[in-house]
């Protein structure tokens, strides 16, 4: 292949993959500022109508690391495949439905989207002669879909319904599906097949499921509720058997023995922590720039309106990806941290001013995309080119597993807040936001506990791996 061509199918290969990953944000952040105006559509209450995001990030935290595997032992792309199917039929199906039970399966389906991420970076790094700066692109696309998910659920929801956001995702998933199969080349794979750790994925969903329904329904039904408690109770038990499983099972489906190296362990704990912050951070920002005026804080704004302010997110993230590549990505990880702290700290001093709403929207939307784009390569780097798949998903099970947890906590805070108030408490608001603040500040400082010497390429990697 000449030169000029194999560019040519490089540029096609990368566009393909970055519609696929488009597809993941958006569909997990396009719904957040819809969320009361649905749930008094469906006539549900403001923790049943959380389960539309709840159900997908846990459906997303247990496929990802099964396509993940399935990827390493079958190929990526063909795993990629199949992982677009999900969001297709989901959002088909969310599409035609007008029914709660049906929205929240389509959201289960939707979420095999989050599969699409380690089975990218497996092609990226099989493919690509420049893999950093095509992980560090497709790293930074999820930090600009979570912005432009958002704005799109905003502007289809005030013109169309919500009906017109699960078109649009069947659209891209559809165009997305097609494209992969054209331009991105098949992986060589394995003779042998080996097991497929199922066992491990239904102890992860037990726990996930229990932990996160104790978390939204305690305010509602009480924190000392046998039914919460019984929650609790099942969720320990679930951890125990999934970290039970997960330790004897010969090719289990998250591998914690990746995490005796420290390198993924710090980047998990890392990408749980900054999945926290931003899905905290979008979801309580979203809800109180909507609250009336007359309630003495607020900002009345439309659903249109808060996407808007929500915006510059996505400007902050497209602003990380050339920034991450000149200062490596422990840096990445510590400034990513630190910067989007900051963001949440001028929503706490400043709320009364849309400017510190719209500044901060793009400190955290910048802060984000430093840190996730640097994780991959933190990850890759850390171990051999055939785990590259399951490494990757696992850490995306962490990020996956804070966004769940924090989109679980603030509905409670919300709900709590609204047992005493007609809306939230401006100190409702206050305590989310001081919350995501101290969880992107602990993501930041992760990396400084890295004590000694710096690990091997951690200082500037991406940058020298491109020159």
């Amino acid at each position: 292949m000449t030169a000029p061509r194999q560019q040519r199918q490089t540029w096609l290969m990368l566009v393909a993959l970055l519609t696929a990953m488009i597809v993941l944000p958006i569909s997990q952040t396009s719904l957040l500022p819809l969320l009361p105006s649905l749930a008094r559509d469906f006539g549900v209450s403001a923790a049943d109508i959380n389960w539309l995001m709840i159900a997908n990030l846990v459906a997303s935290a247990v496929l990802t690391p099964l396509l993940g595997r399935l990827g390493d032992l079958y190929g990526h792309k063909r795993l990629l495949l199949l992982a677009l199917l999900g969001p297709v039929a989901g959002s088909l199906l969310a599409a035609l439905t007008h029914s709660f039970a049906l929205l929240v399966l389509a959201r289960v389906l939707q979420g095999a989207t989050a599969g699409v991420f380690p089975l990218a970076v497996g092609i990226i790094r099989t493919h690509l002669p420049q893999p950093a700066r095509g992980m560090a692109l497709i790293s930074t696309s999820m930090g600009v879909g979570s912005g432009l998910g958002v704005l799109a659920g905003s502007v289809l929801m005030t013109g169309w319904g919500y009906q017109a956001i699960f078109w649009l995702l069947f659209a891209l998933s559809l165009a997305a599906l097609l494209a992969v199969a054209r331009v991105v080349p098949t992986d060589r794979v394995a003779g042998h097949v080996r097991g497929v750790d199922l066992l491990g994925a239904l102890t992860l969903v037990s726990w996930l499921c229990a932990l996160l329904t104790a978390i939204s329904k305690g305010n509602t039904w009480g924190w000392s509720d046998t039914r919460i408690l019984g929650l609790m109770l099942l969720t320990a038990i679930g951890l125990g058997a999934w970290i039970t499983v997960e330790r004897r099972v010969r090719h289990p489906l998250v591998d914690l023995t990746m995490l005796t190296r420290r390198t993924v362990a710090l980047t998990g704990i890392a990408a749980t922590l900054t999945g926290f912050g931003m899905y905290g951070s979008l979801i309580m920002v979203s809800e109180f720039v909507q609250t009336p005026r007359e309630a003495g804080f607020g900002f009345s704004a439309s659903v249109l309106g808060a996407g808007l302010m929500l915006l510059p997110s996505s400007l902050g993230n497209l602003a990380a990806a050339p920034l991450g590549l000149k200062i490596g990505p422990r840096r990445c990880l510590i400034m990513g941290g630190v910067v989007s702290a900051v963001a949440m700290l001028l929503v706490i001093t400043g709320h009364d001013y849309s400017i510190a709403i719209y500044l901060a929207s793009a400190f955290i939307g910048l802060g984000t995309g430093l840190a996730f784009s640097a994780m991959p390569t933190c990850i890759n780097m850390a171990v051999p080119a055939d785990q590259t798949g399951i490494a990757n998903s696992m850490n995306v099970v962490f990020r996956t597993i804070g966004s769940a947890t924090a989109s679980a906590v603030m509905g409670a805070i919300l709900v709590s807040s609204h047992t005493l108030h007609v809306i939230p408490t401006l100190g409702a608001y206050q305590a989310a936001f001081l919350l995501t603040t101290l969880g992107f500040l602990a993501a930041g400082l992760i990396p400084l506990a890295i004590t000694g010497s710096t690990p091997p390429n951690w200082e500037g990697v991406v940058g020298r791996s491109d020159s």
